[in-house]
């Protein structure tokens, strides 16, 4: 089994008046991938080829909508938060009824086995 480095995901930075501007990092040591969408999958190697990259007419257009719909990525973000807490509350509580229902199971189990072993049981408290 090969251990595979996976590429940093591209992500503008904010500047001082909260619009989202590119910066070409200082170092790409296993490549980088803008998602963009002007280049699917595609991995950028080099610092020079990533500069052409974030200065094309599409990217910048990425950067553009980035801006006009920061209010709604806000909106997203609190939406997938709740969501994330819902869905962990969920786990939560299947994963609660998962140790019960094995508990149960198990049970069973041994009821199962001591009937087909004709193996009785006896209250000793109900002797009289």
């Amino acid at each position: 089994m090969d251990i595979a480095v996976e590429p940093e995901i591209y992500c503008p930075i904010i500047d001082e008046k909260g619009n989202y501007i590119d910066k070409c990092p200082a170092l790409i040591k296993y490549g980088i991938k803008c998602p963009c969408g002007t280049r699917e999958d595609w991995i950028y190697n080099t610092k020079n080829k990533f500069k052409n990259h974030i200065s094309g007419i599409k990217h910048k257009k990425w950067i553009e909508q980035l801006n006009n719909n920061k209010l709604n990525f806000y909106e997203n973000n609190i939406k997938l938060k709740e969501t994330v807490k819902n869905q962990r509350e969920i786990i939560a509580r299947m994963e609660k009824e998962i140790i019960s229902l094995k508990s149960i199971n198990s049970y069973i189990e041994s009821k199962i086995f001591k009937v087909e072993n004709n193996q009785e049981e006896y209250d000793l408290l109900d002797i009289n």
